[in-house]
């Protein structure tokens, strides 16, 4: 049986494998709805519940808020959300994802959800914390990282 040493380097050299298929699964779902990587990530967002603010929204997918206003404008096109008023304040907007493509969207993810609720039931309390934590911790570390990158524009130019 491997020592604790070996299962950390295993998962560490497991996570960019998974997270590259992944990623590969997510634009391949967003071509067959035909829409951009960055709309699919948006309407997980707003499906999830993290945000229904476009300015949060923008921030979270790292564009300025012109940029997401026109992807925005390509998202109801494409019939993936809508604009709305917000019900506590009329004068700030909201977005909706629409229900329609939330059910083409489900049909495709149907696959990978089932493997992972399957996956997460064969998980005990103590694995499950466990797991939710390193993605936690993993999201926050990921989120400060990208905020530390160089600026590749700038040495570019330089």
């Amino acid at each position: 049986m491997p020592d604790q040493r070996e299962l950390a380097t295993a998962a560490a050299l497991a996570l960019p494998r998974f997270v590259g298929s992944t990623a590969l699964f997510h634009a391949a779902v967003a071509e067959r709805m035909a829409v951009t990587p960055t709309e699919l990530h948006c309407l997980h967002l707003l499906h999830g519940g993290v945000s229904d603010s476009p300015t949060e929204l923008a921030r979270l997918l790292g564009i300025s808020t012109g940029a997401f206003t026109r992807l925005l404008d390509r998202m109801e096109r494409h019939r993936l959300a809508e604009r709305a008023p917000d019900p506590a304040d009329r004068r700030r907007l909201v977005l909706r994802p629409l229900p329609d493509r939330m059910v083409e969207l489900a049909e495709l993810y149907a696959p990978m959800a089932r493997f992972v609720g399957e996956r997460l039931a064969r998980l005990d309390r103590r694995q499950l914390t466990a797991l939710v934590g390193f993605l936690t911790d993993g999201t926050a570390a990921a989120e400060q990282a990208s905020g530390n990158l160089p600026d590749v524009t700038q040495a570019i130019t330089s």
